[in-house]
């Protein structure tokens, strides 16, 4: 999943978390889909995957619960 390596592989200097969520959600918006979720929740979000605490799974459970279709 491209947003679990850029998050946790930290590939760029800085903006490793922006990247990794603006690129899954331009993967979503490809197929007319897009995350639902206050500005805490997507923060909580990333901060849990770049700490370790979502694997692969806990990231698609967590995006599979907020997906909405456009």
């Amino acid at each position: 999943m491209t947003l679990e390596s850029i998050v946790k592989n930290h590939p760029f200097i800085d903006g490793n978390k922006r990247t990794g969520y603006v690129l899954m959600r331009l993967m979503l918006m490809k197929f007319n889909k897009d995350v639902q979720a206050t500005q805490n929740e997507k923060y909580e979000f990333i901060i849990a995957v770049a700490s370790g605490q979502l694997d692969f799974n806990g990231i698609a459970i967590w995006i599979n619960r907020r997906v909405k279709t456009l």
